[in-house]
């Protein structure tokens, strides 16, 4: 049995490395994303895409049995933190364009 638990454990460790290397993926893409958003004059708040990717999560967690209050909890945490991501770069871009 404490093997057995031990295997479910490393499993969950696998898992959560997965996780977190996706997240820093996804994160990586804030940069790119700010700057075509400024290039474009869109703000970082985009309201329909974040509509649309409510509702994709919701149908996401049905697909997969994941509770959806949990499931769009954790959306809410990435795109905040990735709109956070964005202000960031245009700030230290500016930033940087004001000393040149």
């Amino acid at each position: 049995m404490i093997e057995k638990l031990a295997e479910i454990r490393k499993k969950i460790d696998e898992i959560d490395s997965q996780i977190l290397k996706l997240i820093a993926e996804r994160n990586s893409l804030a940069k790119d994303v700010a700057k075509i958003k400024n290039e474009l004059g869109i703000p970082i708040n985009d309201p329909d895409r974040e509509k649309y990717i409510y509702n994709r999560i919701r149908k996401l967690c049905k697909e997969h049995n994941v509770d959806e209050d949990i499931g769009i909890k954790i959306f809410q945490i990435l795109i905040e933190h990735n709109k956070f991501l964005q202000k960031k770069y245009l700030q230290e871009t500016q930033h940087k364009n004001k000393k040149l």
